[in-house]
């Protein structure tokens, strides 16, 4: 039974990537920079959400993009913009879900999708998160 084990594993091990074997509980959503600014979007599935919901504590700006139904929107795209009117972060958001990490300011976020534009200013603190939902 021991021999039969090891070749299954030996078997599956040969068609499966290696670092699916070994990174079974690594993180999907992968950290990007634009700038000095960090950020992670996604929330497409139960396993990224999960992953939003256990991350957003590390961030200090989440956005929520759904449909007024409540259906939730991805590819929406984001401009945060600083005081002097300055491009801090630019991205395309891959799901319903942007968490970034902006410093301590006052910000215009600007969102985009099918050409219909929405904006909100904000102020981000160290003490607190800002959460925003923008509803198409």
């Amino acid at each position: 039974m021991t021999k039969l084990f090891s070749l299954v594993y030996l078997l599956l091990s040969c068609l499966l990537p290696s670092h699916a074997l070994a990174q079974g509980d690594a993180s999907t959503l992968v950290e990007k920079q634009y700038g000095n600014v960090t950020y992670v979007s996604g929330g497409i599935g139960d396993e990224e959400r999960d992953e939003i919901r256990l991350r957003e504590r590390d961030f200090n700006l989440k956005l929520l993009f759904s449909e007024r139904d409540g259906s939730y929107l991805g590819s929406v795209d984001v401009v945060v913009l600083n005081p002097k009117g300055e491009t801090v972060l630019e991205a395309n958001s891959a799901g319903p879900f942007l968490l970034a990490r902006l410093p301590s300011g006052s910000y215009v976020i600007k969102v985009s999708m099918n050409g219909q534009q929405q904006q909100k200013k904000l102020s981000i603190s160290d003490k607190r998160r800002y959460e925003g939902v923008f509803r198409w």
